[in-house]
């Protein structure tokens, strides 16, 4: 007899992180190989998706699949580029209807 799990996916988040202007960009090079080590590890979980630099900016773009904001700041706390960022995150709803205050929704609005 086969099973399908109808688990629903995990909650996914966007994080934003930028590099802390007081960081030391030289030791933050010396852990790039250990850094990128990590965020395959964790994107070969299914834990990371997206990744995204923006150099410029001094902006890293990362979308996190977690139980919770405190299950993705305890993940990216792994990291060995964690303590040189400040994280902004971001939950991402999953597709359904838009709930606003006084929002109507398209079967409801008038033409």
């Amino acid at each position: 007899m086969t099973t399908t799990s109808n688990l629903a996916p995990p909650p996914t988040f966007m994080v934003v992180a930028t590099v802390r202007h007081d960081a030391n960009l030289a030791d933050l090079a010396a852990l790039r190989a250990d850094e990128e080590k990590q965020l395959a590890a964790l994107q070969s979980d299914g834990k990371v998706g997206a990744h995204h630099v923006s150099a410029a900016r001094r902006t890293v773009f990362l979308e996190v699949m977690a139980a919770d904001e405190k299950h993705v700041g305890d993940m990216l706390a792994t990291l060995p580029f964690a303590k040189f960022f400040d994280l902004d995150i971001y939950p991402i709803p999953l597709p359904g209807p838009i709930d606003h205050p006084g929002a109507q929704s398209p079967d409801t609005a008038s033409v």
